[in-house]
């Protein structure tokens, strides 16, 4: 009776010692997991052209980007009092990562930074993501390809 005892405390140690290793990723998996994704016809397609969300005009430098090639992107976002903005990205037919830029301010509403997107085993990718000031957020989409 000693033995088993002593075997189910080992076993009870050993399970929460590997919990509490393993508890970082777990939590980040199942954030994820629950995290709503973003549909594509509700975002702000970025291109050349102008999209506007919620009285804010974003324009991409290229139509399409192309991973691993630095690409601008332009803001103007009227009524803010932020200083910089923040783009999270994060892709939609591929977990890969949820990469985050800042745009700096450059003159009174318009907001400015540059895109660099990780390569992908896919030809083509298409990203969704937030853009925010720290109150406000809109949505966005673009599409990278190699």
């Amino acid at each position: 009776m000693k033995i088993l005892s002593t075997v189910f405390k080992t076993f009870c140690i050993t399970a929460l010692l590997l919990i509490g290793f393993f508890f970082s990723d777990m939590t980040h998996f199942v954030k994820n997991q629950l995290k709503p994704s973003i549909a594509i016809e509700d975002t702000c397609q970025l291109s050349t052209q102008p999209c506007v969300q919620n009285g804010v005009d974003i324009q991409l430098q290229k139509d399409t980007l192309t991973p691993l090639e630095p690409s601008s992107i332009t803001v103007k976002w009227p009524n803010t009092n932020s200083e910089k903005l923040l783009l999270s990205l994060q892709g939609v037919d591929m977990e890969m990562g949820n990469p985050i830029f800042q745009l700096t301010k450059t003159n009174n509403s318009t907001f400015e930074g540059e895109i660099l997107l990780p390569i992908c085993t896919q030809n083509t990718m298409v990203w969704t993501g937030t853009l925010t000031d720290g109150n406000t957020e809109v949505t966005i989409s673009l599409k990278a390809q190699q």
